[in-house]
């Protein structure tokens, strides 16, 4: 793994690469799918990555990347959650990692 990939002319090394010349940038869920393939190569995470950045979208962009880019949230799997619900995961995670 070289943790560099270039996309559309653009070199992605950080997250917020990931993000903006990344996902931002996929029109189409074959173009999707072809960066995820390109990212699953440069990088050991690229699919708990994108999982985790979808949460930063709006509930319909959420759902649309988590389809496109075949990955889910880590921590709180497909689909949006309300803020009560990642309260409580949140909650439980740090008394989970307390222990």
């Amino acid at each position: 793994m070289n943790n560099v990939l270039e996309w559309k002319g653009e070199q992605i090394v950080t997250i917020g690469d990931m993000m903006r010349k990344g996902i931002d940038r996929c029109d189409s869920p074959e173009e999707a799918r072809e960066f995820m393939r390109l990212l699953r190569l440069n990088y050991t995470h690229a699919d708990e990555n994108i999982g985790y950045l979808s949460g930063y979208y709006s509930a319909s962009d959420m759902n649309r990347i988590q389809d496109w880019f075949e990955v889910s949230h880590p921590v709180f799997g497909k689909g949006a959650v309300g803020a009560e619900t990642a309260l409580a995961k949140g909650i439980a995670m740090g008394l989970k990692a307390k222990k």
